[in-house]
């Protein structure tokens, strides 16, 4: 999609789990340091959820917010998108639920899910809803309870992640603003790279973090730059860059290579972890 803008954010919200757990935390059940995860993620701490918290529940939370921002009636949405890979249950889904909660029951509601890049596969297929007209308010999300998920014990995937939602009200826009372009990928072939079973069962996630890392390190300034060509713009002409939060060395990576100063790239990652789709 090129051309003019559609899809403008209009109310923003989050939610984050109720439990803060920290490097010092771990340090007493797991085989590591602060130092050590420091070093090798930037990250200092994670929200985990508390009891009676799932992706279901922060993602009500973030909506919420984010319709109260917007100055909106949840009535008002005619669309709820929502990234997630750790739903609490099959069906129904996460947006489904979000729907009923925020008083729009009738409004079209699925689940969307494509692990980390969950959020930006979501925005996608929002921003293409408004440009067709076939919705006129969209709410975004993206959520996950990635502690779900994680086997406490396995130091290699256990210090990185986090559980959040977040939440924007999209309206159709005037052209001027909004989303302009998406670009959308996957490497099936690296499918071994990085799995996880389905809600309920017993099969934790699992990640090869040193293939990950350098296949992200790679791809992220590869599709950057298709993005930037194709809509006739310059590194030097991007205010700012919001990447997904994996791993503080894996985004001073990317943007070195992009040629970005890091003044320009946010990074909270320190405080939240990898909150996947979140």
């Amino acid at each position: 999609m090129t051309g003019s803008a559609v899809g403008r954010i209009v109310g923003v919200g989050r939610a984050l789990g109720g439990r803060i757990v920290t490097n010092g935390d771990l340090e007493g059940v797991l085989d590591t340091t602060d130092d050590w995860i420091s070093t090798r993620t930037g990250i200092k701490a994670r929200h985990f959820v508390a009891e009676g918290e799932n992706a279901a529940t922060l993602a009500v939370e973030a909506s919420r917010k984010a319709i109260e921002h917007a100055g909106v009636d949840g009535g008002s949405v005619d669309l709820v998108i929502c990234g997630t890979s750790t739903a609490p249950e099959s069906m129904p889904s996460v947006a489904c639920l979000v729907g009923e909660e925020i008083g729009a029951p009738g409004a079209g509601a699925m689940d969307l899910a494509a692990a980390c890049a969950g959020f930006s596969y979501a925005a996608a297929v929002a921003s293409s809803m408004l440009h067709s007209g076939a919705a006129g308010r969209v709410l975004l999300i993206g959520a996950d309870a990635m502690s779900t998920i994680v086997d406490p014990g396995d130091r290699s995937t256990a210090v990185l992640f986090g559980d959040g939602a977040g939440a924007v009200v999209l309206d159709a826009g005037d052209g001027d603003s909004g989303f302009v372009d998406h670009i959308l990928g996957a490497d099936g072939s690296g499918a071994a790279l990085g799995r996880a079973g389905h809600p309920g069962d017993h099969e934790k996630l699992f990640q090869n973090g040193r293939e990950v890392f350098k296949f992200a390190v790679k791809i992220l300034p590869e599709m950057v730059e298709k993005l930037l060509s194709r809509n006739g713009l310059s590194p030097e002409e991007v205010q700012y860059v919001i990447p997904h939060q994996a791993n503080a060395r894996i985004i001073r990576s990317a943007i070195r290579k992009m040629e970005i100063p890091e003044d320009r790239v946010v990074i909270n990652l320190d405080r939240f972890g990898n909150t996947s789709a979140a």
